[in-house]
């Protein structure tokens, strides 16, 4: 058996919903070293790392693995 104790350093996951312009993307800016999947477009006058826009669902898809398995090394 395994017993540990202290905080457990993981990736978070977090969901933001609200309406339209009320600046979701602009408070995730500001999480630590934040990576956007931007679907429609609404990171573009922020300085932040972004993935290219998906052109299909395999494409996102691959974007989100890819993000994923990025994180765990």
């Amino acid at each position: 058996m395994n017993i540990t104790s202290g905080k457990i350093h993981t990736a978070q996951k977090v969901v933001i919903y609200g309406v339209e312009g009320i600046g979701k993307t602009t408070l995730a800016s500001h999480f630590p070293d934040p990576v956007f999947i931007d679907t429609e477009g609404s990171t573009k006058f922020l300085d932040v790392k972004r993935f290219d826009a998906p052109t299909s669902w395999t494409m996102l898809l691959s974007q989100v693995d890819y993000g994923r398995d990025a994180r765990r090394n």
